[in-house]
This record gives C-alpha cells, structure tokens and sequence, in this order.
C-alpha cells in the first residue's frame, strides 16, 4: 500500500495533474479576460458563452491531434503524393521527396495533447454548472 502511494506521489501522475491544472487555471483566466475585453464586464451569462467557446476549441485542436496522431490522414496523404508525383514531368525527383516525407502520424507522434483535453473537459464541466445555476436561479 506506501508503494502504490509513494509511487503515485512521487511519481509523474503527479505532474501529470498538476500540468492540468496549470493549463486549467490559464483557460479560466483568458476566459474571465476574455470576458472582460469583449463583453465589458463578467456576468453568468457572459462567462457561459466564452468558455463554451474557449473550450470548444480546445477540445476540438486535442481529439483533432488525436486522430491525426492514430494515422487516420496517412493513406489520405501518401495519395495525394502519388497523384501529384504522377502529374510531375520529373519523376525521380519527385520519388525521392516523396520518400522523404514523413506521414502526419509521425508528425506529431511527441505532441501530448491529453493535458490540454482534460482542462478544457474542466472548463466545460464548469460551463454546464455555470449553465445549471442560470437556468435555476
């Protein structure tokens, strides 16, 4: 038991979680900044439509770099090198640039986007409590 506990704190769970929050806390401030800049002030209504925005999009960069990442796009990519090689008066050339080129898989193999994916799940579940107390007030 002080294995898995020491393991779990001492380990990079920790920092995992502590970088969520991190990037949490910034979304909530650009979110209140936001806020502030275009609407002139911070109001319920206000903050639920800016961080629906906010973290719409971050969602939607996070599962985008997750399919991209899953090698969803490489068949679609390694055609359109086929196609525009063939259309190429220098084919040899044209080979060899295409082998060279890595598949957007490997492109963004490094990138962890779970962190930003948790954060912006966050700020959606603070959007929902935040619509919640709209509706019921």
């Amino acid at each position: 038991m002080t294995k898995l506990y020491t393991s779990y704190v001492g380990g990079s769970m920790n920092i995992s979680v502590r970088f969520s929050l991190v990037f949490f806390l910034i979304l909530l401030l650009t979110t209140f900044g936001t806020c502030w800049i275009y609407y002139g002030g911070i109001n319920l209504l206000t903050f639920i439509n800016t961080s629906f925005t906010i973290s719409s999009i971050f969602i939607f960069i996070s599962l985008f770099t997750l399919v991209v990442q899953k090698g969803f796009f490489d068949g679609i990519t390694y055609s359109f090198r086929r196609i525009f090689a063939s259309t190429q008066p220098d084919k040899e050339l044209e080979q060899d640039i295409r082998n060279e080129m890595r598949p957007p898989s490997e492109l963004l193999q490094p990138l962890s986007t779970q962190h930003i994916f948790v954060a912006s799940l966050l700020l959606f579940l603070c959007m929902l409590i935040s619509l919640f107390m709209y509706y019921n007030s």
